[in-house]
């Protein structure tokens, strides 16, 4: 068939085509608004968590799971599978960046795959949870967003610093209060998305990476609160991969591999993970636990694997919302394709 054909056939024909595609167009459109105007479900996620860790826990020794950075990456899929497997786990704690980014879709893209972990989950807030300002859905869906809890001999505190800077003054004097009442305690577990320091700028003797607090005046001022009052591990996340290390007796791990893109070619710090953290009256153990979905890629292949990860997850999120822009696009090129075969008419 001749391409001249296949045009003539295009246009005795096209009416039809353009009504498939309006109705299609209203269909995808209702469809979208309908899921906004679903109201969210789940409330005081935490608090809901912490009841059901007391309720699981009968004293004595018990290990739980700390992982940062999954923003709605379907690797954290993986991770969950293998929490899963692990019936020594009391609970597990998600040290920020649940999402790419805070709306309604994400938020509900992470707690389809939060409601997979078979064990109380706790989260804190990351960057990315409430970019824009937006503080709305992290906090219908989860509440607070700093809290304590205590645990046979251990003192747990999250804080929020997503800020990326520092900790509200409030925060500040409720944090002191929290690690000084705590000092009859064995240990003391702090949480927060933001790491105080860079560990890959330590050796460099500069800033190039800085993916730290942007106020190292806050950070010194948070380090020398951390060691007064004795807290035997920092978790943090941020930073898209692993990194454990102790500065001025203050140990520091660095949890960032639940998903999101590694960040470096360091086979020793770049993979997908979670820390395992085992405590009893005697000592503390943590196990770092690698999930078999690793790549360590540099230059355009690096990037690529990149682009596929978000526009994988992106695809999943707003499929519907992709669905329709693409019948609005063909509906346009339609028309356009019209507005040019009449125009040849005319100058005919």
């Amino acid at each position: 068939m001749k391409t001249g054909e296949i045009i003539t056939g295009y246009f005795s024909k096209r009416k039809y085509l353009r009504i498939i595609l309006i109705i299609l167009i209203i269909i995808f459109w209702v469809w979208s608004e309908l899921g906004d105007l679903k109201k969210i479900e789940e409330h005081d996620l935490n608090f809901k968590s912490l009841q059901e860790i007391n309720n699981r826990y009968n004293g004595g020794d018990f290990s739980f799971a700390v992982m940062g950075d999954n923003k709605n990456s379907s690797i954290f899929d993986y991770i969950i599978e293998k929490i899963n497997q692990d019936d020594t786990l009391l609970f597990a704690v998600i040290g920020g960046d649940l999402v790419m980014y805070p709306t309604k879709e994400t938020y509900q893209a992470f707690l389809n795959q939060w409601k997979n972990i078979q064990i109380p989950t706790l989260v804190l807030p990351g960057n990315h949870d409430v970019a824009f300002q937006n503080h709305y859905f992290y906090h219908t869906i989860f509440g607070r967003f700093y809290y304590s809890f205590t645990l046979g001999n251990s003192k747990f505190i999250m804080l929020d610093n997503s800020n990326e800077k520092n900790i509200s003054d409030e925060q500040l004097f409720w944090l002191e209060e929290q690690l000084k009442n705590s000092q009859n305690l064995k240990y003391r577990f702090v949480f927060m998305h933001v790491p105080l320091w860079d560990p890959r700028d330590f050796d460099k003797g500069g800033v190039k990476f800085a993916h730290a607090l942007k106020n190292p005046d806050f950070a010194r001022e948070l380090e020398d609160l951390f060691i007064k009052y004795n807290v035997t591990i920092l978790f943090e996340s941020h930073i898209h991969g692993f990194y454990t290390y102790t500065k001025r007796g203050l140990k520091h791990i660095i949890t960032g591999g639940a998903g999101a893109e590694l960040k470096g070619t360091d086979p020793n710090s770049n993979f997908y993970h979670y820390i395992k953290v085992n405590v009893s009256n005697e000592n503390i153990s943590t196990e770092v636990v690698k999930i078999d979905k690793n790549v360590v890629l540099i230059g355009i292949k690096k990037y690529w694997n990149i682009a596929k990860l978000y526009f994988a997850t992106l695809g999943k999120i707003y499929l519907k919302q992709i669905i329709l822009v693409i019948f609005i696009i063909a509906l346009l090129v339609d028309m356009y394709f019209e507005y040019l075969f009449y125009k040849r008419k005319q100058n005919k």
